[in-house]
């Protein structure tokens, strides 16, 4: 059976334990001890003199404090100083240490209510339920095919934000010509060209590192989109 050994006392109590023993020995040092007065008559005293009355005896008033009572007195005021000002350093880590924890669960109470099962391929009307709309749910867009879950961007995609309108739908027109409005009908007739599909392939990696694929969209042609 190992032995049980005591934790260490907190600071604050050693340094309680430190001052009183300082005190107790201040108490007991005669050389804090100050004469008592004494009276008597006048004759008795060759320093001061009255016709009547007692007198007071010169005392030596000066105090002698040993070095070592001087050292221990002023390592226990720096040990409290340090102490104290310590403190408020040990809370701001406490409160940040206390944010982190419900920064975390935050985030895996997201991560479960935008979570959405990964399936084979999926459609573009099956996109259109996940533009944003919920809050909480599952965001999906279309890059060059892999359709990607961007619920963690929900800044960006979410409703009412600046990309919101490639939530829900194929985005990868909108990526390749770095625009945010609807094309006409003919100008979706024209093929993407090279610097569009280079503007494309930059995007595509940008997203592909950042969200999780769930899927394939289904009827995508690589050969619109390919260098």
């Amino acid at each position: 059976m190992q032995p049980r050994i005591m934790p260490p006392l907190p600071p604050i109590i050693l340094f309680q334990l430190l001052s009183i023993s300082l005190l107790s020995h201040f108490k007991g040092n005669e050389a804090f001890a100050i004469p008592k007065r004494r009276y008597h008559h006048a004759k008795h005293s060759p320093s001061l003199t009255y016709r009547k009355g007692p007198t007071l005896d010169r005392v030596n008033t000066q105090l002698t404090v040993e070095p070592a009572i001087v050292a221990g007195a002023l390592a226990t005021a720096g040990a409290a100083a340090w102490w104290v000002s310590g403190s408020e350093e040990r809370e701001k880590k406490a409160k940040y240490a206390e944010w982190e924890a419900r920064e975390r669960e935050y985030q895996l109470v997201r991560e479960r209510l935008a979570y959405i099962e990964p399936k084979e391929q999926w459609t573009e009307e099956e996109l259109k339920p996940y533009n944003g709309d919920d809050e909480t749910g599952p965001i999906l867009l279309a890059v060059k095919g892999d359709v990607f879950n961007v619920w963690k961007g929900r800044n960006f995609y979410g409703k009412g934000a600046e990309y919101s309108i490639m939530a829900g739908r194929d985005a990868t027109r909108f990526l390749a010509k770095n625009r945010l409005e609807e094309e006409t009908e003919e100008e979706r007739r024209v093929d993407l060209n090279i610097a569009e599909r280079a503007s494309l392939e930059t995007w595509y990696w940008i997203i592909k590192n950042k969200y999780d694929i769930v899927g394939k969209l289904a009827g995508y042609d690589p050969k619109t989109t390919e260098m």
